[in-house]
């Protein structure tokens, strides 16, 4: 993926200073860790709810905002495809009122303090349902501790979106101890890790720009308006995931949608897109092993439509997994965006306007 870009643009990725610079909570570290978190995080998900003896379950809800819900929303797909029990996310301070005594309900937060995944955790033993716990502290766990709710207690002190290994593999653990998922993931576990330390070093920040394809999207994309498309199943997931970690990371605003719901109604919107904002560019998130031929075929004409209008990248899953296919997505957004907060001269880590609508909302009691 060759670009143009001033050799300027380049500097912050090169040079560890300017990295320092606008990085001082290392959030470029916590990334290259990820492969560590998520072998921590299996064995956490291991001993999760295991043993216990719940009742018949027939539905899952997975209750959680922001970060804290990207792993159920990965969950969903995995049980889309494995198993017989639906899963939903819920991102709101109400449950479903179907909820009752056959739901399992999982309240997941990185605090444990997130308000509106308390309410609803609240709610969930109002209607007698199955609850599970995942967080790092806070009021959750405190509940679950009183309650005698299972609880994943995972390691604190970072920001949530960092966090996924911690938020994801608990959850899986939890829903294969209780005979919910449907596959046995341990191998598809062990292709999904090794493939992201590989992923870990090939896209690192010693890696040269020219030899780097994570570094050379970010270039890409600095100073565009990023569009993600999804293309099918699980690539919808994923490109929510790319959208947020470039809300959060980079501060920039982007868009996400999926193939064939995009054909339907958003690629109408390329007519005028140049007036609107004539700095966009589109990235597909492709998965050549889940893309049908009339998928693929819909991927080409939609590219035709758009290549005049705007830059048009393809990013490609790896593995052979599902699983280790759909991470292998996940990871490349976090190097990307980190990447591309260095290329915009923010921090990565910082949320001030999410700190302050909580200042806000804490005065209200």
């Amino acid at each position: 993926m060759m670009t143009e870009e001033p050799v300027v643009l380049l500097d912050s990725l090169q040079d560890p200073q300017k990295r320092a610079t606008c990085d001082p909570h290392d959030m470029l570290g916590l990334v290259q860790k990820f492969p560590q978190q998520c072998r921590q995080a299996v064995q956490i998900g291991a001993e999760f709810g295991r043993g216990r003896e719940v009742p018949l379950l027939t539905e899952v809800v997975v209750t959680g905002m922001g970060g804290s819900a990207i792993g159920g929303d990965l969950a969903r797909c995995l049980m889309d495809v494995y198993s017989r029990n639906p899963l939903i996310v819920n991102r709101d301070y109400d449950l479903p009122h179907w909820v009752g005594t056959e739901t399992l309900v999982v309240a997941i937060s990185y605090s444990g303090n997130t308000e509106e995944t308390v309410a609803a955790y609240q709610q969930a033993k109002e209607a007698q349902a199955e609850r599970a716990v995942i967080a790092s502290g806070g009021k959750l766990q405190q509940l679950a501790e009183a309650e005698g709710v299972p609880l994943a207690r995972i390691p604190g002190g970072q920001p949530p979106r960092s966090a996924l290994g911690y938020l994801f593999f608990p959850l899986l653990g939890l829903l294969a101890n209780y005979g919910l998922f449907g596959h046995d993931a341990n191998v598809d576990i062990l292709e999904t890790i090794d493939l992201l330390e590989r992923q870990s070093r090939d896209l690192g920040p010693d890696v040269p720009t020219e030899m780097n394809p994570a570094k050379q999207l970010a270039v890409a994309l600095h100073g565009k308006l990023p569009v993600i498309y999804g293309t099918r199943g699980y690539r919808g997931a994923v490109a929510a995931r790319w959208k947020g970690q470039i809300n959060e990371n980079a501060k920039q605003a982007a868009f996400a949608n999926v193939l064939p719901e995009q054909n339907h109604n958003e690629i109408l919107a390329w007519t005028l897109a140049k007036n609107q904002a004539p700095e966009w560019a589109v990235v597909f998130l492709r998965d050549v092993e889940d893309e049908p031929p009339r998928i693929a075929r819909r991927i080409e004409v939609t590219r035709e439509i758009l290549t005049p209008v705007a830059g048009v990248y393809e990013v490609h899953a790896r593995g052979t997994s599902l699983l280790a296919r759909m991470f292998s997505l996940v990871y490349f957004a976090d190097f990307v965006t980190v990447y591309l907060a260095y290329l915009n001269g923010v921090c990565p880590t910082e949320i001030g306007h999410i700190d302050r609508l909580k200042a806000e909302l804490a005065r209200m009691g």
